[in-house]
């Protein structure tokens, strides 16, 4: 578990090292920035879940979806 958070944890970094360049390298958004990254870091590691435990949809990862994450093409399908 530490060598995956310790990944994780880079993962972050890095993201919100380029955040803060991204924005132009401001002084005291470091908290900010961390938590912006942090926020699509979580994003990244669901889509990377959700493609592994369902890889037929990631065929499909452009289509329209309903709330329930059925794709629109899927329901027409006789």
């Amino acid at each position: 578990m530490g060598m995956m958070l310790d990944s994780r944890e880079e993962r972050i970094r890095a993201r919100a090292h380029a955040l803060w360049e991204a924005d132009g390298k401001p002084e005291g958004r470091d908290r900010a920035h961390w938590e912006q990254a942090a926020k699509l870091v979580d994003e990244e590691e669901r889509a990377d879940a959700r493609a592994r435990a369902h890889p037929e949809d990631a065929e499909r990862e452009g289509e329209p979806r309903d709330p329930i994450g059925v794709t629109l093409a899927a329901m027409k399908k006789p």
